[in-house]
């Protein structure tokens, strides 16, 4: 990775991102789009298309990802003492006891859970000082925005802000390079909650049925899925078998790089450790 690629990397996984409050890592997609002239649109949903296209009718091809990151939004203030509601997926044994990350406007603060996680996975928290107010504050865990470690990114919310990294990252080579190719990057919100962005996607037709979508997710190290050993083609998740003429597609790319590049490898695997937008796009014919 050359180091613009790992600044463009390092940039967007320290924003700050929950469901449903993905508003900096929105602003610096479109502010990216802006800067290179590449057609941008929004949704009502939220949801961005970014899309590079050059040459003469090439095929379209969209690749996706979510802008968000399990986090919580705060309910109530009582002086430093929260009342908060956790968004998306979590292992209650980090209640309580935990450090987290809230962001308050433009001030981020420190915080520590005070109390196990509740019904509707309500919980509380003690903040470093008062609040402004709560209107529109949430968090995260309190770990580090981004440690690199050689090749090895350790970062607060690789899932899924590496993925909407690794699109970006392509679009702007593809646009250096002036690429003959017609590449939709779709970037959606609220996936840790519900797949709620992708069904906005279907709902609006944000993106023609006649495009295939290619969905990147970071999922959970798995026997045959292992850090360090390549990318994954993920057949499919613990509710579905993905489009099989996509995976065909994508598996074959593969082999013929690893043919052409010998550093290159990478993995196949069924991972059943959640599910992701890909369901969502299968089911309604994408």
């Amino acid at each position: 990775m050359n180091k613009q690629t790992q600044k463009l990397f390092t940039d967007l996984l320290s924003l700050p991102t929950a469901p449903y409050k993905e508003g900096a890592v929105s602003a610096f997609i479109q502010a990216f789009a802006k800067k290179r002239g590449l057609t941008l649109k929004a949704d009502k949903y939220g949801n961005l298309v970014v899309r590079y296209t050059h040459g003469k009718d090439p095929k379209p091809v969209a690749l996706t990802a979510h802008m968000d990151h399990p986090g919580f939004e705060v309910l109530e203030a009582t002086g430093r003492d929260l009342k908060a509601r956790w968004l998306g997926g979590c292992d209650p044994n980090h209640f309580p006891g935990s450090r987290v990350t809230l962001i308050d406007g433009d001030e981020q603060l420190s915080g520590r859970v005070t109390s196990a996680l509740g019904d509707g996975k309500v919980f509380e928290i003690r903040a470093q000082k008062a609040l402004s107010g709560v209107e529109g504050v949430f968090g995260y865990w309190g770990l580090k925005p981004v440690e690199i470690d050689g090749d090895l990114f350790r970062t607060k919310g690789a899932d899924n802000l590496a993925s909407c990294a690794a699109i970006l990252a392509v679009l702007d080579k593809l646009q250096k390079e002036k690429a003959e190719a017609d590449l939709w990057g779709v970037f959606t919100r609220a996936e840790e909650v519900g797949l709620v962005g992708a069904g906005g996607i279907v709902a609006a037709k944000t993106v023609p049925k006649k495009v295939p979508l290619i969905v990147l997710e970071t999922s959970m190290e798995l026997p045959g899925a292992e850090i360090g050993n390549g990318p994954v083609i993920r057949v499919g998740d613990r509710m579905s078998v993905f489009d099989p003429k996509v995976e065909y597609a994508v598996h074959t790319l593969a082999q013929e790089l690893e043919q052409k590049n010998k550093g290159f490898q990478f993995q196949r695997l069924l991972m059943s450790g959640g599910v992701c937008e890909a369901t969502v796009y299968v089911l309604h014919g994408f």
